[in-house]
């Protein structure tokens, strides 16, 4: 993808804010329940499979939205040099 590609995507960095930001609080979510055994949110998670699983899932979805950030703000880097 080139810089000029970038600035036309839909959504642009404010997505994978979006997206950073909803992994986090999900992952935050499952760990509160796995380590202090507290739920914030009423039967969610039900089990510790679930609090686990919430944790994977908001890993990912939080890194992918830092990389996804990061990618964009180097082509956009790049598109000005």
């Amino acid at each position: 993808m080139t810089a000029s590609e970038t600035k036309k995507a839909p959504g642009g960095t404010a997505q994978w804010v979006a997206v950073h930001l909803v992994g986090s609080i999900i992952f935050v979510l499952g760990a509160l329940y796995v380590f202090v055994d507290m739920r914030l949110i009423d039967a969610l998670p039900t089990s510790s499979f679930q609090a686990w699983t919430m944790m994977a899932v908001g890993l990912v979805l939080d890194f992918w939205g830092v990389i996804e950030m990061r990618r964009i703000q180097l082509a956009r880097k790049a598109a000005k040099e």
